[in-house]
C-alpha cells in the first residue's frame, strides 16, 4: 500500500468519525442518538486500527516534498477551522444579542470540529500531493 492510499483511508476513517460526532450533535442526548453514536464510533475504530494494519510499514516515505506538502495542508486546515470558528462565534454572539438569549454550544461540537480540521488536512495533503507529483504516487 502506497503513503497517499493510506492517506485516503486514514481520512475516509476521520469522516466516519465526524459523521460519528454530528450524529451525536444533532441527535441530543438520547438513547437512540447514543447507540448510533456508539456503533459508529466503533467503526471508526476498527477502520482506524485496519488501516494501521494495512500500511504495516517501518519507515513511512520521508522527503522534503511531502514534508512541505504535510505541513502546507495542517497550516491550512488550521486558518480553515479558526476562520469557521470565528465566523460561526460571531454569529451565535448576534444571534443572542438579536434573540435576548444565551445560545450554547454543544460540548460534542468540538470533537466534531477536530475530526473535520484532520480531514481537511489529508485532503488538502492529497490533493498538494497529486499536483505536485503528476498523479504519480511514487512510494
Amino acid at each position: 500500500m502506497t503513503f497517499n492510499r493510506y492517506m485516503f483511508l486514514r481520512m475516509i476513517v476521520e469522516f466516519v468519525g465526524v459523521i460519528c460526532c454530528t450524529v451525536q450533535l444533532f441527535s441530543g442526548t438520547n438513547l437512540v442518538g447514543l447507540i448510533i453514536t456508539g456503533v459508529i464510533a466503533l467503526l471508526w475504530a476498527g477502520g482506524e486500527i485496519w488501516v494501521a494494519t494495512i500500511l504495516n510499514r517501518k519507515s513511512p516515505r520521508r522527503d522534503e516534498l511531502s514534508d512541505e506538502h504535510q505541513k502546507q495542508a495542517t497550516e491550512f486546515a488550521f486558518m480553515t477551522i479558526l476562520t469557521l470558528l470565528v465566523a460561526l462565534g460571531f454569529l451565535l454572539m448576534a444571534l443572542s444579542l438579536v434573540w435576548h438569549t444565551a445560545i450554547g454550544f454543544p460540548p460534542i461540537g468540538l470533537p466534531a470540529i477536530a475530526m473535520t480540521a484532520l480531514v481537511i488536512s489529508d485532503a488538502r495533503y492529497l490533493w498538494l500531493e497529486h499536483s505536485g507529483s503528476g498523479a504519480i504516487d511514487e512510494d
